[in-house]
């Protein structure tokens, strides 16, 4: 048996997963030779082998591949044909196997192609897998489709009781009194399956032992189902409906075992996705605040390594023609950069690079703003090439960037542009490699070695690769090279003359001194040398002419030089390389990890040269955008405001106009003929904004096309869309149909899909949807408008996903624009009932700008009496919502507080109230309390908008009252604040604790999002 590591228990012994007494112990590792060879692939196999691998186990297969070899080897035995094209299952025939049988992303990869085809498999099992019940259960699954067939498949090999029944008409009480229901919504128009979703919620509540809403599929429809599902855990307590979104990457038998698992345990929301099992946690707060400016890695004294640091970044211009500007990622290391660090390399050996004399040349991040004549979007995911790349920010060319494949991390694709832009160049554009040709690759076990072993294997080629440990030589040999040997011995070159007497036609070099010479020796006739190395180049080392005497070529590459001096090379290359990504033809480089404080370690591991394939650095998490401005519209843009006629749309527009935007046309059903429009056209006109009116339903995307095709025809290009537009149907749950789930559904979602869809070509940079506070909690009495709402939030993200701009606003009660501004008295009841404060319309939207700015791409902005909201509302008793319960809990401290202040003389409270402030200022720009004077401009401390808002939250948390703290002027102090604080607090002027709440939805962030 072959040695293991400590605490690894192994077992090395025959076993048959399909003999009568073929059951293991569950197993983390679970590895396989011909494993489903001669007709034994299938369900059954991979049922096995899924039983064998313990939860997150790991199972990896090499299994034969259909080929003639194999039949003709084979052949002879009857058995091989009783499939009728042989015995063996191919590629994708696995990955159903596997799916079916509910391994987690199986993937089929070819294994060496000459001269016997072979597959190399892996799949993972579900890391948690949920106690079912011990004793059956009787499930009616309601539903259609192969995700509902599946389901029944694998619940019925529980042991559990399955039967299918169509999600409409509803089964009676009677049917399903015992029983767990679960929803699968269906391919049904969306209000007819929220309906139908509700009427068996009826059916449930009081009789089914349990009751699951799943949606899968489309995003949007699955957040709609969520949304219907927060409203009935409020309007039907008793039935506690779960809601269950199942990621639309999950092939339905995977997602169907998942979900079977899932359906034995009592989280009430939760998200199964490929990486694992989501449930959401709501946090009171903002996004994390950016720390410390922007930063760029440099070394203090060149050739002191340990002089390297991470310094304050000199502020970027904005991107000029053709130019890009990211806010990086990750960022590759490379040689070059521990050469520049080490001061091996003189300042004129980088001039011609594209990177030139700085620290960093390839890196993947967001494109945070663009010159004229860039195609590529605003929060778009790219990787490739950038000057200084080891920065949180970066100024680049558009051509040096490519678009990040779909599922691509960051720190992965950072390990790309350079090694794949020089192998393919070297490899496919020089020495123009042809199937059978013969290469040497040195230092194959680095990044660009990896990258040219994946290419020149790819193209057919024979590989001869060389590294020096034996761990790096073990590696190639697993990776596919026909031959490794080890680079620190010149003796390479006879171990290899021996195996190939031709010699070799392509070797890609970056050895130095003899062992190059060597290497030169190598060559057949008409070979092809290329130099990859610098050393022999910066010392002006003679390199011997006599090899090339049979027409062998020699060639230098440097991949720094290509987007400089060869930009539409490089940009061909790098946009063929992602989609060899994409298409998983390519994949990307293993690769170690190091934080930015762990920068002088990462050059220090490139120096020792110990590592296997790339060392990625990331830059510091905190480092902001250079001279960070403030979001606001472009005065040469159009803006699109649609329900902007009036309400809260209008007050947009308004906001629009008054911070520059200079075209708007709003847009709402009746157009002009809609009450108070031309009072709307005078007072844009006023702001200095052009202003037209167009009646238009927005729902018919024809009209809507062609509504925006003239606003293209008669004015600049649409820059921003609000979709402000909504309707109201509202009544009990038990009182919804399909029509009333369409009539706000419509307005809604389809406006959204429909903008989403129209405005795809133009050049947005704003895409704001209004939606509302009441997804987070699923207001009674609204299950259409939640519902509704929170279909636009996943359309936000599903955009943000794509890098597209994209941003929903749930917005609290709004006093002074809409529904309650015609109806004091509603915003009074709903205040008192629900602990839902109303705001002012324009005191709501200036907190756009920070919202707009944070990257997020779901907020919400509300006022919530979290004690008021949580004895109204039977889901806020959820897990999800702990926080802002002990939130709520905490209110005492500021109670005792304010009995504290008012037990003061009016002087001592104020200074109690500056210390307070000083504290909270201190703590957000984490600098020492003695930095912060009471008399000094908050502003000039570095407390911007952003910070702005978040002492005004800390404040109202620790206090317990509202703090007057609109925004941030430059004449603002903590004295004048602490003044205003005691106005409130002194003169008892509020006995609520108000909070404000943004609630950022994000993976692992402030959230109503999948956390895990």
């Amino acid at each position: 048996a072959p040695p293991t590591a400590e605490g690894v228990a192994f077992a090395w012994t025959p076993w048959d997963p399909l003999a009568a007494s073929g059951s293991v112990e569950p197993a983390d590792l679970v590895i396989g030779l011909a494993a489903g060879a001669r007709g034994r692939s299938g369900t059954a196999l991979a049922g096995a082998l899924r039983r064998a691998a313990a939860p997150g186990g790991m199972l990896m297969l090499a299994e034969p591949a259909p080929g003639r070899l194999w039949d003709f080897a084979c052949g002879q035995d009857p058995t091989w044909w009783a499939g009728g094209d042989g015995a063996l299952p191919d590629g994708e025939a696995w990955h159903h196997a596997l799916a079916e049988a509910g391994f987690e992303t199986p993937e089929a990869l070819p294994l060496a192609a000459a001269p016997w085809p072979a597959l190399l498999l892996a799949a993972r099992a579900p890391s948690v897998i949920l106690p079912a019940e011990a004793r059956p259960r009787r499930v009616v699954v309601c539903g259609a489709g192969r995700l509902a067939t599946a389901l029944e498949a694998a619940l019925r090999a529980e042991g559990h009781m399955v039967q299918q029944h169509p999600l409409s008409p509803a089964p009676s009480p009677r049917e399903v009194k015992g029983a767990q229901l679960v929803v699968l919504l269906a391919d049904q128009p969306l209000p007819d399956a929220l309906a139908a979703a509700t009427r068996l919620a009826e059916a449930a509540n009081g009789a089914a032992a349990g009751f699951a809403l799943v949606g899968a599929g489309d995003v949007a429809r699955a957040a709609a189902l969520t949304g219907l599902g927060r409203v009935l855990a409020n309007e039907m307590p008793d039935l506690r409906p779960r809601r269950i979104t199942l990621d639309p990457a999950l092939p339905p038998e995977a997602a169907a075992w998942r979900l079977a698992a899932e359906l034995g345990a009592d989280a009430p929301e939760v998200t199964i996705g490929v990486h694992g099992r989501m449930t959401p946690r709501l946090a009171a707060g903002l996004p994390p605040q950016t720390i410390g400016g922007a930063r760029r890695l440099a070394i203090g004294q060149p050739g002191q390594i340990g002089t390297l640091a991470w310094e304050a970044e000199p502020t970027l211009p904005p991107p000029g023609p053709g130019e890009v500007r990211l806010r990086i990622g990750a960022a590759g290391l490379n040689f070059r950069d521990l050469m520049w660090a080490q001061g091996l390399l003189p300042e004129d050996a980088l001039m011609d690079g594209f990177a030139g004399p700085t620290l960093g040349m390839e890196c993947a991040g967001v494109v945070e703003a663009v010159g004229p004549g860039v195609a590529l979007r605003l929060g778009q995911a790219v990787f490739g090439f950038a000057p200084s790349a080891f920065s949180t920010h970066a100024l680049t060319r558009a051509e040096a960037l490519a678009p990040l494949p779909p599922g691509m991390a960051p720190e992965a694709a950072a390990t790309v542009p350079v090694a794949f832009i020089t192998a393919a160049y070297a490899l496919e554009t020089l020495a123009r490699i042809r199937p059978g040709e013969r290469v040497l690759i040195h230092g194959g076990a680095g990044g660009v070695g990896l990258a040219a072993l994946q290419i020149a294997r790819a193209a057919g080629a024979l590989v001869a690769a060389t590294a020096g440990s034996a761990e790096k030589r073990a590696f190639l040999r697993a990776a596919g090279a026909d031959m490794v040997l080890d680079s620190r011995d010149t003796g390479f070159a006879d171990v290899l003359r021996a195996v190939w007497p031709e010699g070799v036609d392509v070797a890609l070099n970056s050895l130095a001194g003899e062992a190059m010479e060597r290497t030169l020796g190598l060559m057949a006739p008409f070979g092809r040398f290329i130099e990859l190395g610098k050393r022999d180049f910066v010392e002006n080392r003679r390199t011997p002419l006599r090899p090339f005497r049979r027409n062998v070529s020699y060639f230098a590459v440097d991949a720094d030089a290509l987007p400089r001096a060869k930009p539409d090379l490089a940009q061909a290359l790098l946009a063929d390389i992602a989609a060899r990504l994409a298409e998983g033809a390519l994949l990307p480089l293993p690769h170690a990890v190091f934080a930015p404080e762990e920068a002088e370690t990462a050059f220090r591991t490139l120096q020792a040269s110990t590592h296997i394939g790339k060392l990625v650095i990331r830059p510091p998490a905190g480092g902001g955008a250079p001279a960070p401005e403030a979001w606001k519209p472009d005065a040469d843009g159009a803006y699109l405001i649609l329900g902007g006629v009036q309400g809260f749309g209008l007050e947009c527009a308004k906001w629009l106009a008054a911070n520059g935007a200079a075209h708007l046309a709003l847009v709402s059903r009746r157009g002009g003929e809609t009450p108070g429009a031309d009072a709307a056209l005078r007072t844009l006109a006023a702001l200095g904004a052009r202003t037209r009116v167009e009646a238009c339903d927005a729902t018919d995307a024809k009209a809507l096309g062609a509504l925006l095709a003239r606003i293209r025809r008669d004015g600049p290009p649409i820059r921003g869309v609000v979709h402000a537009a909504a309707a109201f149907a509202d009544g009990a749950a038990t009182a919804m149909d399909a029509t009333r789930f369409a009539a706000v559904l419509e307005p809604k979602v389809t406006v959204a899909e429909n903008l989403d869809r129209l405005t795809a070509d133009d050049p947005l940079h704003l895409f704001l949807m209004f939606s509302s506070a009441t997804t987070a909690f699923g207001n009674p009495g609204q299950a259409n408008y939640v519902a509704a709402n929170m279909a636009l939030e996943a359309i936000a993200r599903r955009r943000h996903a794509e890098g597209r701009p994209a941003l929903a606003v749930g917005w609290g009660p709004i006093a002074d624009a809409g529904v309650l501004a015609r109806d004091a008295a509603t915003a009074e009841t709903l205040e008192r009932r629900t602990g839902v404060a109303a705001m002012p319309a324009q005191e709501a939207l200036s907190a756009l700008p920070v919202l707009l700015g944070s990257g997020v791409p779901v907020a919400h902005l509300a006022r919530v009496t979290w004690a008021s909201l949580s004895s109204a509302l039977p889901v806020l008793a959820e897990p999800a919502y702990a926080a802002v319960r002990a939130a709520r809990e905490g209110g005492a401290e500021g109670a005792d507080l304010r009995a504290e202040l008012r037990a003061l003389p009016p002087e001592d409270a104020r200074e109690r109230l500056v210390r307070l402030a000083q504290e909270e200022i201190a703590r957000i720009l984490r600098l020492p309390i003695e930095a912060v004077a009471a008399d000094a401009p908050v502003a000039g401390l570095g407390l911007d908008s952003l910070g702005g808002l978040e002492l005004r939250m800390a404040l109202e948390r620790r206090l317990g009252v509202q703090v007057p703290l609109a925004a941030v002027t430059e004449d603002l102090t903590i004295a004048v604040l602490a003044g205003r604080i005691a106005g409130v607090v002194l003169e008892d002027r509020t006995e609520q604790t108000v909070q404000s709440l943004m609630d950022a939805y994000e993976p692992a962030s402030a959230a109503v999002e999948a956390a895990k």
